[in-house]
């Protein structure tokens, strides 16, 4: 994969999980580089069909948001709402925590956290998360972000309560699909893959739209109201991109993991 948006190398250390970002066990961390080119792409998108923007930005398997408060810190003036769900309630406590960085109290809050253990163990870890904290907090200064929140929601379920109060008018989905051995699908659901895609649908703004999905090989990310558009790979990860067939154009990126 050619990076066209972040195509310089440089350091993303101020937004390595546990560094200022919240990580627990059972939640994973995303490549910061690929994911602010993939946001980026979105971006070039939305605009060429129209939206300039700000966006709000939708990640219905977010973990505990580590992608999204990142997209949230570092393009926080190109987004008007950052909203997650999860099927897992155990994670949501993580995911609020990471999405509070992106308002002033929030990171305040955790600088004050990562001032008092500075203060007590005298580490160069804990003054470097603090010189971290110090850089997000300018570029929370240009955030035009209005809501950063999450909500418990299994994606695949369209019975469920959560599927009536879902957001709607969404402009861009980004979701790193579960795989693997530390996070899986959950619920009942027998084709989960194309049950997302069902799912999104209606939650998506019907002329300026774009979804990004990432998954592993073995997913197939297919579905007959999607046309595929690109497909593009970064080491073992892969994303192909799709218009939606009704209602206007919607395209979607997705990356495959292999």
């Amino acid at each position: 994969m050619e990076y066209l948006y972040e195509s310089v190398q440089r350091s993303y250390e101020d937004y390595a999980s546990g560094r200022v970002l919240y990580n627990a066990h059972g939640t994973t961390s995303f490549p910061v580089r690929l994911a602010s080119e993939i946001a980026q792409r979105c971006f070039h998108i939305l605009e060429q069909k129209g939206a300039g923007g700000p966006y709000s930005l939708y990640d219905p398997c977010c973990g505990g948001a580590y992608l999204l408060t990142v997209l949230g810190l570092m393009h926080g003036q190109r987004f008007s709402s950052v909203i997650g769900s999860d099927v897992n309630p155990e994670v949501l406590a993580i995911a609020n925590k990471n999405l509070s960085l992106l308002t002033h109290q929030g990171l305040d809050h955790r600088i004050g956290q990562l001032q008092e253990l500075f203060e007590r163990y005298h580490k160069p870890s804990h003054q470097e998360a603090l010189q971290s904290a110090a850089r997000l907090k300018v570029l929370l200064d240009r955030s035009r972000l209005e809501d950063a929140s999450c909500y418990p929601a299994d994606i695949t379920d369209s019975q469920s309560q959560a599927a009536l109060n879902r957001p709607a008018g969404i402009h861009m989905v980004i979701t790193d699909l579960p795989y693997g051995d530390i996070v899986s699908w959950h619920g009942g659901s027998g084709e989960p893959v194309r049950e997302f895609f069902e799912q999104i649908h209606p939650m998506l703004d019907p002329g300026h739209s774009v979804v990004a999905v990432i998954a592993d090989k073995g997913q197939k990310l297919r579905h007959d109201r999607f046309k595929r558009l690109q497909q593009f790979k970064a080491g073992k990860r892969r994303w192909p991109s799709w218009n939606r067939y009704d209602a206007g154009e919607v395209s979607i990126p997705s990356l495959h993991r292999r």
